[in-house]
């Protein structure tokens, strides 16, 4: 010990300074990571037995039903990793919107019965049976921290106050562009109930929910909630929004059904056989809302290309295409705008039906917008 003393009070008083600012650097981070609520909770005791008790969970760890796929495969090495890292830090010219993407501001007593709106990303509102549902709501930044995460600029954002009363908030998985710490906590008191995967529960009561207002679910477990039907089905993904906590919670699907409408919401997951299966089990469906963005050759198991957003939509069965998980956030290296064209001439070779409206433009299925806005931006 005493060595160790002596070497320390010979070290340069430049290296000590040095030495001190790692010390307190390591302790903020540490703290950071163990304190800061916005990394949400570890389940209870009662949810740890429903979610040890769950054919998808086994190692401490959910799964996906191709158990040959690793998760961490699709982050490996790959040539690709160094081009996503500059894409982040220093975006080539056309990657985001050089201009505020155009919206409708959202007027809640416009989603009268049988409406749906994209607010952007994930984001959606629909009014069935008398009750206005909500998937992933996110308004704030994709990111636990201030520099990254950033949204796109909209012309007429939609805020949680613009919002209607929501009585129902669907949440497909935790990672920070779906599941929203702020937005959770400024919904918490004004919405009448809450259904989540496995796992997640916790989050939400960390944030202010009310445990008892919400309903934690596995695949294919369905709960009537006046009315209208939640089931939460599979999706190849994975979760985590802490280290070391990867895939401690569940991911999933929703199917939305009420007697006037069935509605698949895909939350995020790569291209699987999956689709087929639920088309079988629960189609025809409606409409789907499936994600088209943020994939990448290295993350081809956990999110789709345009084409195989197409397909899905083939495979669920579904009258309408309504692409999601774009506009919103630079996610990925592709151009902010590159998921929405593809997908369009990809649905137009397979006669799709396809709808894309504005962000904010309320639509039922009587009248489907089909508005290519996007491209007055690249002129």
């Amino acid at each position: 010990m005493r060595l160790i003393l002596d070497f320390f009070y010979n070290i340069p008083a430049l290296v000590k300074y040095l030495v001190y600012a790692l010390f307190i650097l390591i302790f903020l981070i540490y703290s950071f990571l163990n304190l800061s609520p916005v990394f949400g909770a570890s389940p209870n005791q009662e949810s740890n037995r429903t979610i040890e008790s769950s054919e998808n969970f086994a190692n401490g760890r959910f799964k996906n039903i191709e158990s040959d796929y690793d998760n961490s495969s699709s982050f490996s090495n790959s040539p690709e990793n160094g081009s996503t890292i500059m894409s982040f830090l220093s975006p080539p010219e056309g990657k985001n919107p050089l201009t505020a993407i155009p919206t409708i501001k959202f007027q809640g007593d416009s989603l009268t019965d049988g409406k749906f709106v994209w607010l952007g990303h994930s984001t959606l509102l629909m009014n069935t049976a008398g009750l206005i549902v909500m998937t992933d709501p996110v308004f704030n930044r994709a990111s636990p921290l201030p520099i990254f995460g950033k949204p796109f600029t909209y012309e007429n954002p939609t805020s949680i106050d613009d919002l209607p009363k929501i009585n129902v908030v669907t949440i497909s998985h935790d990672h920070y562009d779906h599941l929203d710490s702020a937005a959770i906590k400024d919904l918490a008191e004004i919405v009448d109930h809450f259904f989540v995967p496995l796992g997640v529960k916790a989050h939400l009561v960390k944030w202010g929910v009310d445990a008892n207002k919400i309903s934690e679910l596995d695949w294919h477990d369905r709960e009537n909630y006046k009315n209208v039907e939640f089931t939460l089905t599979p999706a190849q993904h994975f979760s985590g929004r802490a280290p070391g906590k990867g895939n401690s919670t569940l991911w999933g699907s929703w199917i939305i059904s009420s007697e006037q409408v069935k509605v698949y919401f895909s939350g995020d997951g790569g291209y699987s056989e999956t689709f087929k299966a639920l088309g079988e089990q629960y189609g025809p469906f409606d409409i789907a809302f499936i994600e088209n963005g943020a994939y990448n050759a290295q993350w081809s198991k956990v999110h789709m290309f345009p084409n195989e957003t197409v397909q899905a939509s083939i495979d669920l069965k579904a009258n309408i295409l309504f692409p999601i998980h774009w506009s919103k956030f630079d996610l990925s290296i592709h151009p902010w705008d590159e998921p929405i064209i593809r997908t369009t001439k990809e649905a137009a070779k397979k006669n799709v039906n396809l709808a894309s409206p504005l962000i904010g433009e309320v639509f039922d299925l009587s009248y489907l917008p089909k508005n290519l806005w996007w491209e007055a931006l690249r002129k």
